[in-house]
């Protein structure tokens, strides 16, 4: 009977928390003029960066997610949404940190941008913008990162002890991205419970499905690194994750003895870009009897709490790689990214019900998720500064149009001179007038007035 009223359950929870789709706040349009033979709104201006290279890294120390795989990936092309992955009916997400770095964006504010956030949740797949966020971006240059304590969100799904956040944004007036560091951030926590209020009906034998009681840091870089053979660079997006110990209810304890890392390389060249992938080694026991190791050998493993109703399954890496040749902006590369996980926790997998239509879990907890993408074009990325404009005849550009100065606002008023010569015949007039003696004027006596 328990187990037949484990789908019910399930159903009920997630019906709770499919709440309506938040609005996808829409993106700013790249503006254009109305007439296409026009020239755009602003042109550069001075000597400018030849170097063009997209990479972003994302890191969460922990995701939550309420009926993952649960919803379908709604998207504007036809037909694409059957071929994409499902979503969760809902996220949370706690200590973030992501950094980009994108050349060929239209605003030069968006060029670097590098945030650690305490926070972040989505439903069915939308996200707003969380507060409390630690943020850099360039152009200006940043030589000093930004550090600072994260408020920490007061929720059932989480609780957090100490959060911190570093975000560090560079960028060179004349090089562009060719500085080091380029894009950084990072998170750390010193404590961690998720799922600390779970509903009385999961027959848990505590109420915090898991707990970090160690430090937990999640670093997200990009770079340009050097490129064998060439005098280009390549971009290399990395995401790191450093924990020592996670504590999963019903007396399970996991040793993280190796912590993942995950670098996506792009050279501009398919057979160089590459993807480089450290699973992570865990230790994992139960009230201190060893039940296994995960590793890239053995990713899962099963651990049942209470007979076979509630199971927890352990699983690591998850690694799923996209490569693909790209065209536009004026040049051509390679692009290439990566997701991981270091630790998938999933209460109650409904793979063993045999029911369709089902989420893959009631709720599955993601300890150290990792993204990495990296874009360069064909070559590598040229470090270098845009040379002055040329004659269509090869010769140097032609030296600079003297101004004329501006009109004067003094004595020396150049603009209508004949103002002053005639100001200045004037009052010569009236001093020689002034001057001479009064003859031949007549004296007329006004009525009434007695005198000589």
């Amino acid at each position: 009977m328990r187990r037949s009223l484990s789908v019910p359950l399930a159903g009920l929870l997630l019906a709770l928390v499919a709440a309506p789709a938040l609005a996808q706040p829409p993106t700013t349009p790249v503006p254009g003029p109305r007439d296409p033979n026009q020239p755009p709104a602003s042109a550069p201006n001075g000597p400018q960066s030849l170097a063009h290279a997209v990479g972003d890294a994302g890191t969460g120390l922990s995701v939550i997610r309420l009926g993952p795989q649960g919803v379908p990936t709604n998207t504007i092309l036809p037909g694409l949404s059957d071929q994409l992955p499902k979503q969760a009916v809902t996220e949370f997400g706690l200590g973030l940190a992501s950094a980009q770095v994108n050349t060929e964006a239209f605003l030069s504010t968006e060029r670097v941008v590098t945030q650690a956030s305490p926070f972040g949740f989505a439903v069915a797949g939308r996200s707003p913008q969380s507060p409390g966020t630690l943020v850099q971006t360039a152009i200006p240059d940043n030589p000093q990162p930004t550090n600072g304590g994260l408020p920490i969100p007061e929720t059932p799904l989480g609780k957090l002890r100490l959060l911190n956040g570093s975000v560090q944004a560079r960028w060179d007036e004349k090089l562009g991205p060719c500085v080091s560091p380029l894009a950084t951030a990072r998170t750390s926590l010193a404590g961690l419970e998720v799922l600390s209020a779970l509903p009385a009906e999961v027959p848990l034998p505590t109420k915090s499905l898991v707990s970090i009681p160690d430090t937990f840091e999640a670093n997200s870089n990009v770079r340009l690194v050097d490129l064998p053979g060439s005098k280009n660079k390549a971009v290399e997006s990395t995401s790191t994750m450093r924990a020592v110990s996670v504590e999963i209810a019903g007396g399970i304890k996991i040793d993280v003895a190796s912590p993942p890392t995950l670098t996506a390389t792009a050279t501009g060249d398919e057979k160089t870009s590459k993807i480089t992938y450290t699973a992570p080694v865990l230790k994992v026991s139960q009230n201190g009897k060893d039940l296994g190791t995960l590793d890239a050998a053995h990713p899962a493993l099963d651990v049942p709490l209470l007979l076979d109703l509630v199971v927890i399954k352990l699983q690591i890496a998850g690694l799923t790689e996209k490569k693909a040749s790209f065209s536009g902006n004026g040049f051509s590369g390679f692009q290439l990214g990566a997701t991981a996980r270091m630790l998938d926790v999933q209460l109650l997998p409904t793979d063993k019900l045999k029911l369709p239509n089902l989420p893959a879990a009631l709720a599955q907890i993601s300890l150290g998720e990792q993204i990495v993408r990296a874009a360069a074009p064909q070559g590598g990325v040229v470090c270098g500064t845009a040379q002055p404009p040329q004659e269509p005849g090869g010769g140097a550009a032609p030296p600079p149009q003297k101004t004329p100065p501006l009109a004067y606002t003094n004595a020396a008023y150049q603009s209508i001179p004949l103002f002053w010569l005639g100001t200045g015949l004037l009052l010569a007039g009236v001093v020689l007038v002034a001057a001479l003696p009064v003859r031949g004027r007549s004296r007329v006596r006004a009525p009434g007035v007695s005198g000589p």
